[in-house]
C-alpha cells in the first residue's frame, strides 16, 4: 500500500499516446470518449469510467451500461480498488497507473542483510497471469524465468530463460539481475529495492504482489551486537520507605511513640 505522499503522485498513462498522462489529484477524475479516443472529460459530459483518488485508495467505478471493462485481464463490472501498476482496458484502450516519483527503485549496492525470520514472512502473490492465486515464499532467492530449472516460470514474449532474481532479507526484497524491463508500480526497471505492496509485473500477463511485513523504518535496523548505548535505561532503585505507605508508616511511629510512653511513664 502506498502512503499518502505517493496517493498524491499517482499519474494514469494512456498507452496509445492519444493523451497526455493525467495527475490523480484527490477527487473524482471523469473518463469518457473524446475526439481522440477515451479521455478526460468535463463533468457534464457522458462518463464511461470513473477514478476517485481519496484517503483510502484509487477507486475505479465503471458506469452503468459500459461493459468489457478488465484490469490487469479481469473483467470489472461495477466497482475496483487500483494500485501502482494496474492496467486498466476499456474502449480498445489500456491505461497504466504509475507512481511518478518512486526513489525505491535503486537499491544499495551489494546483497541485502540477511533476516531469515522475515524472510519467510515475505510472499510473491500472483494476481495475473498463470500463477494467479498462488503464494510463493521468498525463504530463499528465487529465480524468474522461463527456463524448465526457475524457480517461477513464466512464458511469453520477451521472458528469457533467466529474467530476474528476488531475494528478500530485512523486511524488503531485492529485484536483481533483470534481462528486461520489468514494471514495478507501472514503471520499468531492470533493478529495484521492493516493499510489502509492491506490484511487479513481467511481460503483459504475469503480475505479482509482494506481501509481508511492513517497511523498517529509517534507522530501525542495526547491524552488529548492541551496546551499552543502545541498551535501554535501567529504572532507578526504588528506596525502602517508597514500598511503604505514608499512613502506615506514620501509624506505627504513633504506636511505638505510645508504647514507649506508657512503658517508661509507669514508673
Amino acid at each position: 500500500m502506498l502512503d499518502s505522499a505517493a496517493m498524491n503522485d499517482l499519474h494514469l498513462r494512456f498507452c496509445d499516446g492519444s493523451q497526455p498522462d493525467l495527475l490523480l489529484e484527490s477527487g473524482v477524475h471523469v473518463l469518457g470518449r473524446t475526439p481522440a479516443g477515451l479521455g478526460p472529460v468535463g463533468a457534464d459530459a457522458p462518463a464511461l469510467l470513473q477514478l476517485c483518488n481519496d484517503r483510502r485508495g484509487i477507486w475505479l467505478t465503471v458506469n452503468e451500461g459500459m461493459r468489457g471493462v478488465h484490469v490487469n485481464g479481469r473483467p470489472v463490472q461495477q466497482v475496483a480498488m487500483l494500485r501502482a501498476g494496474d492496467s486498466i482496458h476499456a474502449e480498445g484502450s489500456e491505461l497504466l497507473l504509475y507512481a511518478a516519483n518512486d526513489d525505491r527503485t535503486q537499491p544499495p549496492p551489494g546483497p541485502p542483510l540477511r533476516d531469515p525470520a522475515g524472510s519467510l514472512r515475505m510472499v510473491l502473490r500472483g494476481i495475473g497471469g498463470a500463477h494467479h492465486g498462488r503464494c510463493i515464499s521468498l525463504d530463499r532467492s528465487r529465480r524468474i524465468g522461463s527456463a524448465a530449472s526457475a524457480d517461477v516460470r513464466i512464458e511469453g514474449s520477451g521472458i528469457a530463460p533467466e529474467h530476474a532474481v528476488l531475494e528478500a532479507g530485512n523486511g524488503c526484497a531485492m529485484l536483481r539481475h533483470a534481462a528486461g524491463d520489468v514494471l514495478v508500480n507501472g514503471r520499468p526497471v531492470r533493478q529495484a529495492l521492493l516493499h510489502s505492496g509492491d506490484q511487479i509485473a513481467f511481460g503483459v500477463q504475469h503480475r505479482f504482489v509482494l506481501e509481508g511485513p511492513p517497511p523498517p523504518s529509517p534507522g530501525s535496523a542495526r547491524s552488529g551486537p548492541s551496546s551499552e548505548a543502545d541498551a535501554p535505561p535501567e529504572p532507578p532503585r526504588r528506596r525502602w520507605t517508597q514500598g511503604v505507605p505514608w499512613l502506615l508508616l506514620a501509624a506505627l511511629l504513633l504506636a511505638a511513640a505510645l508504647t514507649a510512653l506508657l512503658v517508661f511513664g509507669a514508673r
